[in-house]
């Protein structure tokens, strides 16, 4: 896996060719200054041992401090350069994960949480990025460095030559052996993180369940448990980390004692001056300390060697995904299930099997049933949120998972359940930040009714609404309008529609009915029904039972039909004229129903 991440970094720096060009130039000024530096001190140390006139050696001294200060000005804008590029590598790279996340499957979401989404789509390309910037423009530096530390000694020193390319290839080997040596336990430590952010989401999104349940004690424990195991990550990470910088030390010291020894040979044998000796043994220190600052950002190479590993393993979950190139045409669509299963990644529990029916242009289709029995799967499967493991289901001729994204959401929308509010102006969460004319977003609000509220707020379609259930200003039930003015806006050819279930005044109520028949005439609909009233806007009822379609049929036929489930359930809720009819509550109440036989 370690060689994939590298292949993975190549992948990545493949399309930044000329930048990283630009970058080398670069880096090649910055390489040249510090072995030009190490030629003067050898000359000023000749100069002083024959005793050369002092304005010489304050010439040489001026020489040395001018070529320092090019060479830190030089090393801020090679930071600068290397920070900009990184990022520029990588933000493409956030981008595509960020859509990965956002257009996949609820199936993706049951399999990673929230905590580990937000850590491989933003921790791990982080570190990928200070990778980059950092540990890969150093070590590209000191390459550089060694080439052109070899060769200057090739042409000013050859019998220094020899030894010190030993000596970097020894150096470089063993940073090369100790790359990976804590991807293990860095990948740990990452991972831990993760479920810790996980955790942490969790709880704080169930704060109040726990608080009023007792649960703070046990949450804390669970808490202190993921705690340890970071801890206990860091520390053998640290561990393997430190012998990693240990051997590398071993070989950077040798290095120049090997360069000291060998100059000291030659000096007494009259080969070399005391200049060249002390300019070998700089053009090893001139490797060492770089070398050594590497070595401790070794760490960097196992954290973004593990995070490349996660950022693949997530991406490999696109593999998964059809090719979706296919748009819908114009017109009204239909939406039809072909003997459409699933079954959950387990292989036991079938949440459908072979569910077939279709909703023509202008038609709607309402699905009765127990809770668990599959209507709000069948919602998920129509608006491609779940894909089906068995069978097909289309929008007009075309198989769902066959369809661009874009052309899917533009014509297939939704009103959930549950309505969220947006951190967001009254313009934003209508829109859903997608573009739109005012004239739209106030059409749609006066479509449902909320042209009255909206006249109340001082600053209109800039309002800003918090996050929170029912948003600032607005109640369930106006939320609930909101969400259709959404729809509304979005101009569907087919709609899904999970009512809600919330007890609403009966003004608000008969506002909602109103706006729902206006967004569902002439469009394609299933209506995910709570209450027996929602189904009077239907055409067609399919009565659900455990995964699978047991009655199917015109509305009124059933209706007509006294032995059909449909006109039992009916008749038990009064003709849907009770306070209490809930499709729910009546079939708990009806033995009718339960256990019954096919009509």
């Amino acid at each position: 896996m370690a060689e994939s991440s590298w292949k993975f970094f190549s992948v990545l720096l493949r399309p930044h060719r000329s930048a990283v060009a630009s970058y080398g130039a670069f880096l090649a000024i910055a390489t040249a200054l510090p072995l030009s530096a190490a030629i003067v001190l050898q000359r000023f140390v000749d100069a002083a041992a024959r005793r050369a006139p002092t304005s010489e050696l304050a010439t040489y001294a001026a020489e040395y401090a001018l070529i320092g200060l090019i060479s830190a000005a030089v090393t801020v804008a090679v930071v600068w350069r290397a920070t900009a590029l990184a990022w520029q590598i990588t933000d493409g790279l956030r981008s595509d994960l960020a859509e990965l996340v956002l257009t996949a499957d609820l199936a993706f979401h049951r399999d990673h949480t929230r905590g580990d989404l937000v850590s491989r789509a933003d921790d791990d390309v982080t570190a990928m990025a200070v990778f980059l910037s950092e540990f890969v423009a150093r070590l590209i530096a000191i390459v550089m460095l060694a080439l052109a530390a070899t060769g200057t000694l090739l042409v000013v020193r050859p019998v220094l030559a020899g030894p010190f390319a030993v000596c970097v290839a020894v150096t470089f080997a063993v940073l090369w052996f100790q790359r990976n040596g804590a991807l293990a336990e860095s990948m740990e430590e990452r991972d831990g993180r993760a479920s810790l952010s996980g955790l942490v989401e969790e709880r704080i999104g169930g704060a109040e369940d726990i608080a009023s349940l007792g649960a703070g004690v046990h949450s804390v424990r669970q808490l202190s448990l993921r705690s340890e195991r970071i801890v206990q990550a860091v520390g053998r990470r640290s561990a393997a980390q430190m012998r990693a910088v240990g051997k590398l030390k071993v070989a950077l010291v040798l290095s120049e004692v090997v360069m000291l020894i060998w100059g000291a040979v030659l000096l007494q044998r009259g080969q070399l001056g005391i200049g060249a000796v002390v300019l070998g043994v700089r053009f090893a220190t001139a490797i060492r300390y770089p070398v050594e600052h590497l070595a401790w950002r070794l760490q960097e190479v196992q954290g973004a060697t593990g995070s490349a590993t996660r950022v693949l393993g997530l991406l490999a979950s696109q593999a998964s995904y059809p090719n979706r190139t296919k748009s819908l045409p114009q017109g009204g669509q239909s939406i039809s299930f072909e003997n459409v299963g699933l079954t959950y990644d387990d292989g036991e529990h079938a949440v459908l099997e072979n569910v077939t029916f279709t909703v023509h242009p202008g038609h709607s289709l309402g699905l009765v049933g127990r809770s668990g029995s599959g209507k709000t799967t069948i919602g998920r499967l129509a608006l491609r949120l779940v894909e089906a493991t068995e069978g097909t289901v289309r929008v007009g001729s075309v198989d769902i998972t066959t369809i661009t994204e874009a052309s899917l959401r533009s014509r297939v929308t939704s009103i959930p359940q549950d309505v969220q509010i947006f951190p967001g102006t009254v313009r934003d969460n209508v829109t859903m930040f997608s573009a739109h004319s005012d004239d739209d977003v106030l059409r749609a609000l006066a479509d449902v009714g909320l042209d009255r509220w909206l006249s109340n707020q001082s600053q209109g379609l800039d309002t800003v609404l918090l996050s929170r259930s029912g948003g600032a200003g607005l109640s369930a039930g106006e939320a609930q309008l909101l969400a259709l003015a959404r729809a509304l806006v979005r101009c569907p050819d087919v709609v899904i529609l999970d009512e809600a279930t919330s007890r609403i005044d009966p003004e608000t109520q008969f506002q909602i009915a109103a706006a729902t028949a206006r967004l569902l005439a002439g469009r394609s609909s299933i209506v995910i029904a709570h209450r027996l009233e929602t189904l009077a806007v239907c055409d067609e009822i399919a009565v659900l039972e455990h995964g699978r379609v047991v009655e199917y049929g015109d509305r009124r036929a059933l209706l007509a039909d006294p032995t059909s489930r449909f006109a039992r359930l009916w008749s038990a809720g009064g003709g849907a004229r009770d306070e209490d009819n809930s499709v729910e509550s009546l079939l708990d109440s009806s033995s009718m129903l339960a256990g019954g036989t096919n009509p």
